[in-house]
């Protein structure tokens, strides 16, 4: 609410490795990497349905041929440590560069950041991202750091809900939030069909975000989680020996459909708000069909999905960052506020927010 002093959205910054493909690009890629008994076909048709033109992928080269992707002699491709060391050469700088972009749009000098707050589910290293970005953006070195890691698509809800907590407890405090998810370097080698849906839709990239006390910026007004029942076997993600296996059932829409409407409500209506007063929302694009059973759940119009299906068409499906580029989005754009962003991940688990 605009004249009270509370955490807000100071600015955003995002970016995403330099080699871009389209579409027919990555049918190649995906089509390569199958054994023998996944038709081409087969790939091409979850490609048109994924609702994805282009995706960046840090371990495709610049023409869109594989540099990482062919398999070994057992047909399982590259083994957890050396996906580990792509991660870490990818996700590196684009942490740096989005963050440097979020800095930049708030006028905020490095020496002014007392914490960082970083988010991932795709690799693991330590030192790990909290550290890259001291280092490469030059904070201090008594900056705090806390690192919200292998929770998932909705991690940069956590990860705001952590900045939050930590203004409000420093009403000086700055914090630097930052999610960076190179998905691409966990790419499946087999024919479980739910690995090759999650091979077509996730994607490389990274979002950063400032926050302060700031009556005039996107306030943060609200988060709130749920785990919805009986669908614990519907999304995992674990650690394999040839890099992190993904499970996705197919009951996943027809939960978010049953569960999502009432508990955006119940959260809407405790700070005296309905669906219908929302300008804005940033629903997380886990696929063309998770946006859909939201707004079938919210009895939202098609039009409130716009921007989470224009973030999945450009972008693909970048894990946790991509909820920060649907809000920047929405920001670019000037969309009345308040927003809610809401994003789904293993357990099933839901994370929400209002920014008003």
């Amino acid at each position: 609410m605009p004249g009270m002093t509370r955490p807000a959205l100071l600015g955003l910054g995002t970016a995403v490795p330099d080699r871009a493909l389209e579409q027919s690009a990555w049918v190649g890629i995906a089509d390569r990497i199958a054994p023998p008994s996944v038709d081409r076909a087969v790939t091409e048709r979850l490609a048109r349905r994924s609702g994805i033109e282009r995706r960046h992928c840090h371990a495709a080269d610049r023409a869109g041929e594989p540099s990482f992707y062919p398999a070994d002699a057992r047909g399982l491709g590259p083994g957890t440590a050396a996906r580990m060391r792509r991660f870490a050469a990818a996700a590196r700088p684009m942490a740096a560069t989005a963050c440097r972009e979020a800095l930049a749009r708030t006028c905020t000098p490095a020496d002014r950041i007392t914490h960082v707050v970083t988010a991932s589910c795709t690799g693991f290293e330590a030192p790990g991202p909290d550290q890259w970005v001291v280092e490469d953006l030059g904070l201090p070195q008594t900056v705090r750091r806390t690192h919200v890691g292998f929770m998932g698509c909705h991690a940069a809800v956590n990860a705001l809900a952590v900045a939050t907590a930590m203004v409000r407890a420093d009403p000086q405090a700055r914090v630097l939030v930052c999610c960076v998810e190179v998905c691409s370097v966990h790419l499946h080698y087999g024919d479980r069909l739910d690995r090759l849906i999650a091979n077509t839709l996730f994607a490389d990239g990274a979002a950063a975000a400032v926050v302060g006390m700031d009556p005039g910026a996107p306030g943060l007004l609200a988060f709130d989680s749920v785990l919805l029942p009986d669908s614990r076997d519907q999304m995992a993600w674990t650690v394999g020996d040839h890099g992190f296996e993904m499970t996705l059932g197919a009951r996943v829409p027809e939960i978010l459909q049953a569960r999502v409407g009432p508990w955006i409500a119940a959260m809407l209506s405790r700070h005296a708000l309905q669906p219908m007063q929302v300008g804005g929302w940033a629903i997380h694009p886990g696929g063309p069909r998770v946006i859909e059973a939201v707004l079938a759940s919210m009895h939202l119009p098609e039009t409130a999905g716009a921007a989470s299906r224009a973030i999945l068409q450009d972008f693909g499906n970048m894990s946790s960052a991509t909820l920060l580029f649907i809000l920047e989005r929405l920001q670019r754009e000037a969309v009345p506020r308040p927003w809610v962003g809401m994003a789904f991940g293993p357990g099933l688990a839901g994370e929400a927010m209002v920014v008003g």
